[in-house]
């Protein structure tokens, strides 16, 4: 008889268990993964890997770095020239997806045109705003809208002093074509320039650029571009006065965590000038284009 009642409690309980297990609450899932912000990157690219064509990422906010950067311009139609600046610039993330960047402008050109001496001085001062609108985790392709007012004062010798405006509009786009290895840049600016004494001309120059990036060795980046830019006599696209192709290559090195070095070099391989006879046009550009780098991040 108790074996009979005991077999009768088990058959009861088994019978009660699914009854309590249908009322327990069901086990959590795991909360979903926020998705790829347009500011941050699982697979980063610095932003000069791409030669004098520029990446679209952005500082991360609080962060802070500096660079010092030099640009050589040479050749020149009826004569020498040998234009020399550099930029030292601080970069400094705002919020998510904004960085600006202050910079000081310094500038000395020693030429000659038509056998009369044209040397220059300059000083000058910018800021670069940055704002990110696309990443690339997120939708393939990294996209920057960047904009950057500058002045500079150029001192001109045998003339007098006289200041120069320039207003650039730029977009700077860039995707991975193999994860890791190799990049590709692409970027569409336009710059408008108001050139003293008053009355002020007015001139812009359009610069379209694509470049190839592959990553060699870990923090080790050679590059290969091309370039086109278009000089208008006026603010906007009309009055051409001469356009320039440009192509070279380009090396970035990241020495250190938190510094890295750079260095870029373009010829110009077609061009002309409105009026000027030649298949280059060295009246409104240099022939040969030389940019060094140093960044550091604090």
């Amino acid at each position: 008889m108790p074996l009979r009642l005991a077999l009768l409690a088990l058959a009861a309980s088994a019978a009660f268990v699914p009854a309590l297990a249908a009322d327990l609450p069901a086990g959590r899932t795991a909360p979903a993964a926020p998705p790829p912000s347009a500011c941050t990157e699982s697979d980063s690219i610095p932003i000069d890997a791409f030669g004098f064509t520029t990446g679209s990422e952005v500082a991360d906010p609080g962060s802070f770095g500096a660079s010092l950067s030099y640009g050589g311009g040479f050749g020149v139609r009826d004569g020498r020239q040998a234009a020399h600046s550099l930029q030292l610039q601080g970069s400094y993330g705002l919020v998510p997806c904004v960085e600006i960047g202050p910079y000081l402008l310094g500038g000395y050109t020693d030429a000659t045109i038509a056998g009369a001496k044209a040397d220059t001085r300059s000083l000058g001062a910018g800021l670069e705003m940055k704002y990110r609108l696309l990443g690339r985790d997120r939708n393939g392709i990294g996209l920057t809208v960047i904009v950057d007012p500058s002045f500079n004062r150029t001192d001109p010798s045998g003339a007098g002093p006289f200041t120069t405006y320039n207003t650039g509009l730029r977009l700077f786009a860039d995707t991975a074509l193999i994860r890791g290895k190799l990049y590709a840049a692409l970027n569409l600016s336009q710059d408008l320039t108001w050139t003293g004494p008053s009355p002020y001309q007015r001139s812009s120059t359009l610069t379209l650029a694509g470049s190839l990036s592959w990553q060699v060795v870990d923090g080790v980046y050679l590059s290969a571009e091309l370039r086109h830019q278009r000089r208008q006599d006026a603010l906007g696209l009309g009055d051409n006065v001469g356009y320039a192709t440009f192509a070279g290559p380009g090396v970035y090195w990241q020495a250190t965590k938190a510094l890295a070095i750079s260095a870029a070099y373009n010829v110009q391989l077609a061009g002309k000038a409105k009026g000027q006879p030649g298949n280059l046009d060295i009246t409104n550009f240099s022939q040969h284009l030389l940019k060094l780098k140093v960044a550091y991040s604090f």
